[in-house]
């Protein structure tokens, strides 16, 4: 009898234990995400004028989308990101020096150990002052290290006036898609790092039917775009833009059903709403449980 009560205690206590850190507790979970701010400024002569209630809504936006790693593109500079920053405890971030007043840049919280390596200065080609450079980060919570890279590639807008414009737009996104899809490759055949990240706002979607531009990536075998089936926060009938795309190991790792929108329009005025961003932060969840097999320690 007192053997077969000590089995039944151990087996409550293994089940009480299972359920304080079940599978997607923040614990044993890091969110990766992207958000494009919009013409973040710093508050001199901004292109998008906010007030300090702006920037406390922006805040409470990155914290309602539970990101722990946030890629954050269309920012001023340092002090545009420290005006957000000032309102998250807890949180720290940093832009890249390279590019215009749209930098890319990556804002985290504090227990997880992230480290600026370079920057993929390759995304510009001949046009540093107009493209924006990629930010290459190491990454590491739990037993879960992995490289990623902040990008913002090329837009199509109504400054593409013309069909010759738009077709030039588009084939700089492709190239920078194929940029993209050179380190990710470069990444993975060093064999050091397995786990390779891309976010950011790609100006495009991968099941695009007609003037598809992100087919360096959509067609490799190594790469997931685990954010491909999320709308537009902006129109349902819109897909997003702003993606998370992962290597099949990093993909292995991903809590199913993660992948989500944090829509401020759903519960934000309109005109407060556009204050915020006209972009929604999309992000997806991923294990740190188990071992890194890949080598990097």
């Amino acid at each position: 009898m007192m053997r077969i009560h000590l089995v039944l205690v151990t087996g409550i206590a293994f089940a009480l234990l299972s359920c304080a850190q079940p599978q997607g507790a923040p614990e044993t979970t890091v969110t990766i995400g992207t958000f494009n701010m919009e013409w973040l400024g710093d508050g001199a002569d901004d292109r998008k004028p906010r007030t300090d209630q702006d920037y406390l809504r922006i805040a409470d936006i990155v914290i309602k989308s539970g990101a722990d790693v946030l890629a954050v593109q269309e920012v001023e500079n340092q002090a545009a990101l420290d005006k957000v920053l000032r309102y998250l405890d807890g949180y720290r971030g940093m832009v890249s020096s390279g590019g215009n007043q749209q930098r890319v840049g990556v804002i985290y919280r504090a227990d997880v150990d992230v480290q600026r390596v370079s920057e993929l200065t390759a995304l510009q080609f001949d046009q540093p002052q107009r493209l924006r450079p990629g930010l290459v980060l190491a990454c590491r919570k739990g037993a879960f290290d992995w490289v990623q890279v902040v990008v913002h590639l090329k837009s199509t807008s109504r400054f593409d006036s013309t069909a010759a414009l738009l077709d030039a737009s588009r084939t700089i996104r492709e190239r920078q898609a194929g940029v993209l899809r050179a380190w990710a490759d470069s990444v993975l055949q060093d064999g050091t790092e397995l786990d390779v990240v891309i976010t950011g706002d790609l100006n495009d979607y991968p099941g695009r039917a007609r003037n598809a531009t992100l087919g360096p990536l959509t067609s490799s075998d190594e790469l997931r775009f685990v954010t491909r089936d999320l709308v537009s926060c902006r129109n349902r009938n819109w897909s997003v833009i702003d993606h998370v795309v992962v290597s099949t190991q990093a993909a292995s790792r991903l809590i199913a059903g993660s992948e989500r929108t944090e829509n401020h329009f759903e519960y934000l005025s309109p005109q407060v709403a556009e204050l915020v961003s006209d972009h929604c932060p999309v992000v997806a969840r991923f294990s740190t449980l188990g071992e890194d097999t890949d080598g990097a320690n």
